[in-house]
């Protein structure tokens, strides 16, 4: 089995790519990762839009035309605070019902959501040496997460996604693992889906 270095590939990557919210990722070991569709695309809400009888007025049609206004933080804040990571639009887009839960780990502190059978923790400044870990065992590839790319590992029904922002020692990850009985066809692309969601929001 052919091996790779991950952090000289994601070094390697952040000296080619240094704009802004750029992200830089190591390289792929072997085959492809999930099955499952394009990761990080976004589903139109499930629910309907009701329109009210009632005549609007010029000023609400102007107010309802545009559009809501991105939220951005900076990283530091939102690895402290990893659940303002997914707003309201995030949430209907993604079919998430309910807040996600804040918890300490080792590395900081990760908020999870529960998406179609799958729990899906997010982190956002995990060391480097943590991604080594979880991707030594694993199956590995490289994948598209939203606009930018990642490394993904699947290892014992669980996913893991990591993407370098800036610093490849402050990685910011997610962890997907799927309910008993629920398929794992679906692991991985709705970590992806989270992780490219929250990096929207990262000034």
């Amino acid at each position: 089995m052919l091996r790779f270095d991950l952090d000289r590939r994601l070094r390697s990557g952040l000296t080619r790519r240094k704009t802004g919210l750029v992200l830089v990722l190591a390289g792929v070991l072997l085959s492809v990762g999930c099955s499952s569709g394009q990761a990080g695309s976004r589903r139109p809400s499930p629910h309907p839009t009701h329109f009210s009888s009632a005549p609007a007025s010029p000023s609400s049609f102007a107010s309802a035309s545009a559009p809501a206004q991105l939220r951005k933080y900076p990283r530091e804040q939102l690895a402290s605070k990893p659940c303002l990571a997914l707003d309201e639009r995030d949430l209907a887009a993604l079919g998430i019902s309910g807040r996600g839960k804040q918890e300490p780990r080792k590395h900081g502190v990760s908020c999870t959501w529960k998406l179609a059978g799958q729990n899906v923790s997010l982190a956002l400044d995990l060391p480097l040496s943590y991604a080594k870990t979880m991707t030594k065992n694993g199956r590995v590839s490289q994948v598209p997460v939203g606009q930018h790319q990642a490394v993904q590992a699947e290892f014992q029904r669980i996913c893991f996604i990591f993407v370098a922002v800036d610093d490849v020692d402050q990685l910011i990850g997610t962890t997907t693992i799927p309910e008993r009985g629920v398929s794992q066809d679906g692991t991985c692309p709705a970590g992806a889906s989270v992780a490219a969601a929250a990096l929207t929001h990262i000034r």
